[in-house]
């Protein structure tokens, strides 16, 4: 469930105050939800038609030229000094101008950074830039379906739908968070981590913005509606942010050349504790700890099972996945000696970039557990996540008559919450100004 204080004045610093935390339930810096904040306000309420940041103004744009104008960005909007603690905050605090519109982020902080080394940091901030937009979407199309499901029975039969983005949505975050916070100033796109980021969120948003589209299409926003021009609008920048199936393609080849790595035991536990500051420890020490987290699902992470079997049902479902990471790890290695062009080493490629989201969502779901930190520590979005992640894989899961259906209706419960108090479909559970 949802509950934060009003986010009022943050104190000045590097900690976490009151108010910081009052902003996200996963504590924030003040410092950047400071400036998060800042560029919130700087780009003014969506919902107002004069607004030139606004969601109508911005989709028409849009529509007309098929990409963002490149006027120039804010000053302090791309600043990498040391005010950002880590690359993680540094994408936290440019959130408000991610979630508003994938053009405009195109314009301001993807292209420029294009020109510069930090190229892992681009491919990341590309692809948590796709996640931010289509979050929006599903926050608008959530609200639309909230306020018609208690009044036609009809409606409800897209809550499950929404859930299942939001999850996937979760899940996306947290292997691009999970990148983000190893990441190290000599990491290049190739690395394991972001070369799976790179190529598994183009690929699943293209599936979660099908899903929204049928939902709005079904509760009779045409193609005209501000709504579905925000989603037409999110496509057609795709190519231009560098997320789309061209990028992709070059993410996988990335992937299948990735070198070999093996599980660390109880490598880099703070890699997921999101809360805490971010190791920056680099691709190799993050590739271990990810491939270490499945090997090492024990029961009780997430604490009793309430009487719901839960718990059990998620520690069943990532020992199940934990055996398919050993067998794509070996098998991968071999067809990429091989032939690493030919279809079946891309096939596994496809496998193990679904194997590390599934770590990534295991091992911050788990840390968030182990520090009580609300929804996110509980097994209800990660058991719904996993069970998505294990069919696209095609595996056996194990079966239950009644977990993922009371895991779906929990998600459903909190992004109707979010929508309700105006929170962000983020990991963090960010509040939202406008």
């Amino acid at each position: 469930m949802v509950k934060h204080t009003p986010a009022g004045a943050l104190a000045d610093g590097p900690g976490h105050s009151a108010g910081a935390r009052g902003y996200a339930a996963v504590p924030v810096p003040v410092d950047v939800a400071q400036r998060a904040l800042r560029l919130e306000a700087l780009l003014g309420n969506p919902e107002d038609p004069a607004n030139p940041y606004g969601t109508a103004a911005l989709a028409a744009a849009a529509g007309m030229r098929g990409t963002a104008p490149r006027t120039a960005a804010p000053e302090g909007i791309t600043d990498k000094s040391a005010a950002w603690p880590d690359a993680a905050q540094f994408v936290r605090g440019l959130r408000p101008l991610l979630r508003r519109d994938l053009g405009l982020a195109d314009a301001w902080v993807l292209h420029p950074l294009r020109h510069e080394p930090a190229h892992a940091l681009a491919r990341l901030l590309g692809s948590a830039a796709l996640l931010a937009a289509t979050g929006g979407v599903l926050h608008t199309t959530a609200a639309i379906v909230d306020g018609r499901a208690r009044h036609d029975p009809a409606a409800r039969q897209w809550l499950p739908v929404l859930a299942a983005v939001f999850a996937d949505l979760l899940a996306c975050e947290a292997l691009t968070t999970v990148a983000l916070r190893g990441l190290a100033p000599a990491d290049d796109a190739g690395a394991l981590p972001v070369a799976a980021t790179g190529y598994l969120v183009p690929h699943l948003v293209s599936d979660l913005v099908a899903d929204l589209e049928l939902v709005l299409q079904e509760s009779e926003f045409g193609p005209d509606s501000t709504e579905r021009r925000v989603l037409a609008a999110l496509e057609g920048h795709r190519s231009t942010a560098g997320v789309d199936g061209r990028a992709a393609l070059v993410a996988q080849q990335q992937l299948v050349r990735a070198p070999s790595l093996r599980a660390q035991p109880a490598a880099l536990p703070e890699l997921f504790r999101l809360a805490g500051p971010a190791p920056g420890a680099g691709a190799t020490r993050c590739t271990e700890a990810l491939l270490a987290v499945l090997p090492d699902t024990a029961p009780h992470c997430f604490g009793t099972d309430d009487g719901d079997g839960m718990a059990t049902h998620l520690t069943q479902v990532g020992r199940r996945l934990a055996t398919e990471q050993r067998h794509v790890h070996r098998a991968l290695r071999a067809e990429a000696t091989a032939d690493p062009d030919g279809a079946p080493a891309r096939a596994l490629a496809d496998r193990l970039a679904l194997v590390l989201q599934a770590s990534a969502v295991l091992g911050v779901a788990r840390a968030a557990a182990q520090s009580g930190e609300g929804f996110l520590g509980r097994p209800e979005w990660a058991l719904l996540a996993l069970r998505r992640i294990g069919r696209r894989l095609g595996l056996p899961l194990p079966v239950s008559t009644d977990s993922p259906a009371h895991a779906s209706l929990a998600v459903w419960t909190e992004l109707a919450e979010r929508v309700q108090q105006r929170v962000d479909c983020d990991l963090y559970a960010t509040r939202l100004l406008w």
